[in-house]
C-alpha cells in the first residue's frame, strides 16, 4: 500500500481539500464556497458554523474518491489568517467569525500605530498594527462591548473552531498565533502587554504549538464522518504554506499569492525591522520567518465588479480575456483597486477605490482592464517595499486564483518587469500543508519536480508601465487626506 495525506486548505470564500501522494500526486479533490457577510458599514463577518461544515464536507468527500491502493495517514490543515470569534464553555459561537476585512477598529488601530508604543508591538509581535489584526478587534470588543471580554470562554480564529470541534483541543500554530497581532514572535509565547491593553487573559487563548503538532480526531467524528483512524497535523497559515509549497524557501526567493486577497513574501530567518511598518513577520517555525505585505484587494474586486455590472457574472478567465482587446494603460483610464482599504504597504483602512481620467471612448472592458492593472500596480508597491528591507530578490514564484488566468500573469510581468515562475499546481498552500504534514508523519515527502511555466515581460512595455505606476502612486498620495472624510466611506 502506498501513503497519502489529506491537506485542508480553509480560505476566505471556499475550502479546498487535496488527497496528495508521497510522490505529490493529487489523488482527488473537492471544494466548498460559503458566504461573505457585510452587516453594517465596515463590518465584514462569516458563520463559523458554515466554514466548519465545509470543512466536514470536504473531508468525507476527498476521502472515498481515494484509490484503494493508497492508505490515508493523516490529515493537514492550512487556513486564512486574521480571523477571531468568541465561543462559550460547549465552543458554541458568541459572535460572527469577523475576518481580516473588517475595518470597524480603524481608528483604535490608526491611533496606536501612529505611537511609540505602537512600533515597538510591531517589531515585537511581527504584526502591522491594522484594523485586520484580531488584536485591534478585540481592542474594539473591549470599548464597545466589555462584557463579551469578561464572559467569552475563548477568543479563537477559524481554524483554531474547527481543530476544536475535531479533537477537543484548543491549540493554535505559531503563523496563527503570530498573524493575530497578539504573540511575540522572539519569545513564542502571548504577548503580555498586548493582553493587558485587550482585556484578555492567557487563559482565554489557545495553547501555542508548532506545525508539527499532532492531534486526535475525535471518535464519535471519526464514526459520523467515517474518518480513518488517523491524526491530525496543526499546519500553519495559507501565507506561511503557500511560500512553502512554491519551493520558494531560499533567502532570494520572492513569492506572489493573488487570491482573494494578495500578498508578497519572502524568507527571514531573523526579524527585519522596517521603520515604516510596512512588513510582516510570520514565524513558520522556530528558526523561519515569512516576512512580506498583503493587500485586502486580490480578486474580490474582480467578482465584486462582474457581479454588479456584467449583464452575467463572469469568472476570472473569462472576466480577464474581456480585456484582451484593450490597449496597455487603459486609454488613459486609471484605477485605485482600495475597496476594501488597504494593508500594505499605505495601511489606510479609510482608502477607497477609485476610477480616474474617465471619458466617453471608456468601455466596460477598459474599466476592467483598469482594475487588472491597479491590482498589479498594487503587487509592484509591495515588492518594493519587501526588497528595501530584503535587498533584490532571484527568483520570483506566482501562486493564488489568478493564476488560473496566464493573461493576468503575463500582465503583472509586464508590470513589474521581472519574469515570473508558475508552477503547474496552483494550490500551493495546501502543498505547504502537505510537505508539513508528511514531515510529522515522519513520512519522506519526494514529489516529483513539476513543470513550471516562465513569463518573461515585454521591457518597453514594462518601461511605460512603471511611467504609469508613478502616476498610480502619485494619484493615492493627492487623495489621501480625502478618504478620511466621512462623505467618502
Amino acid at each position: 500500500m502506498h501513503s497519502c495525506l489529506l491537506a485542508i486548505d480553509i480560505g476566505t470564500t471556499s475550502t479546498k481539500g487535496l488527497a496528495l501522494s508521497a510522490e505529490g500526486k493529487v489523488l482527488a479533490s473537492h471544494q466548498r464556497y460559503y458566504p461573505t457577510f457585510y452587516p453594517q458599514a465596515d463590518h465584514v463577518e462569516q458563520n463559523p458554523i458554515q466554514v466548519y461544515e465545509a470543512v466536514l464536507e470536504v473531508i468525507s468527500k476527498v476521502i472515498p474518491d481515494v484509490p484503494d491502493s493508497f492508505t490515508i495517514k493523516g490529515i493537514s490543515f492550512s487556513s486564512a489568517m486574521h480571523s477571531i470569534m468568541a465561543v462559550d464553555k460547549e465552543a458554541k459561537p458568541l459572535t460572527p467569525l469577523v475576518i481580516w476585512a473588517d475595518t470597524r477598529s480603524n481608528s483604535l488601530a490608526k491611533e496606536l500605530r501612529a505611537s511609540a508604543h505602537g512600533k515597538q508591538l510591531h517589531h515585537e509581535t511581527g504584526a502591522p498594527i491594522h484594523p485586520m489584526s484580531p488584536f485591534c478587534k478585540l481592542l474594539w470588543w473591549n470599548k464597545h462591548e466589555p462584557e463579551l471580554i469578561r464572559t467569552a470562554e475563548k477568543f479563537i480564529s477559524m481554524k483554531e473552531f474547527v481543530i476544536h470541534h475535531l479533537t477537543g483541543e484548543y491549540v493554535v500554530d505559531y503563523s496563527i498565533a503570530s498573524a493575530s497581532g497578539m504573540f511575540n514572535i522572539h519569545s513564542l509565547s502571548w504577548h503580555h502587554d498586548v493582553l493587558r491593553l485587550t482585556g484578555v487573559s492567557a487563559d482565554q487563548l489557545s495553547t501555542p504549538v508548532d506545525a508539527t503538532y499532532q492531534c486526535k480526531i475525535k471518535p464519535q467524528i471519526q464514526k459520523e464522518y467515517s474518518l480513518p483512524d488517523i491524526p491530525l497535523v496543526m499546519g500553519a497559515s495559507d501565507g506561511c504554506l503557500a511560500q512553502l509549497g512554491s519551493g520558494a524557501m531560499r533567502k532570494d526567493d520572492l513569492t506572489i499569492t493573488i487570491g482573494t486577497s494578495a500578498a508578497v513574501r519572502r524568507v527571514s530567518r531573523r526579524n527585519l525591522e522596517d521603520p515604516q511598518q510596512r512588513l510582516f513577520n510570520y514565524p513558520l517555525d522556530k528558526h523561519t520567518l515569512i516576512s512580506g505585505g498583503a493587500s485586502n484587494n486580490g480578486t474580490v474586486i474582480i467578482d465584486w465588479f462582474s457581479r454588479e455590472f456584467d449583464h452575467e457574472p463572469q469568472n476570472l478567465k473569462d472576466f480577464v480575456k474581456d480585456t484582451e482587446s484593450v490597449v496597455a494603460g487603459s486609454d488613459g483610464l486609471m484605477a485605485l483597486p482600495y475597496l476594501q482599504g488597504e494593508r500594505a504597504p499605505i495601511y489606510n483602512a479609510e482608502a477607497r477605490g477609485v476610477f480616474f481620467g474617465v471619458s466617453v471612448r471608456h468601455t466596460p472592458r477598459h474599466f476592467k482592464k483598469a482594475l487588472l492593472e491597479s491590482i498589479c500596480y498594487e503587487m509592484l508597491s509591495i515588492v518594493r517595499s519587501v526588497e528595501d528591507i530584503h535587498g533584490p530578490s532571484g527568483k520570483i514564484f506566482v501562486s493564488g486564483g489568478f493564476t488560473y488566468s496566464p493573461e493576468w500573469v503575463q500582465l503583472l510581468s509586464h508590470v513589474l518587469g521581472r519574469e515570473l515562475i508558475q508552477s503547474e499546481v496552483n494550490d500551493a498552500s495546501a502543498i505547504g500543508a502537505a510537505i508539513i504534514g508528511f514531515q510529522a508523519l515522519g513520512i519522506s515527502f519526494q514529489p516529483q519536480k513539476s513543470k513550471v511555466k516562465l513569463y518573461v515581460p515585454d521591457l518597453k512595455l514594462s518601461q511605460y508601465y512603471h511611467t504609469q505606476f508613478e502616476i498610480f502612486e502619485s494619484l493615492y498620495k493627492q487623495l489621501e487626506t480625502l478618504f478620511s472624510k466621512s462623505n467618502l466611506r
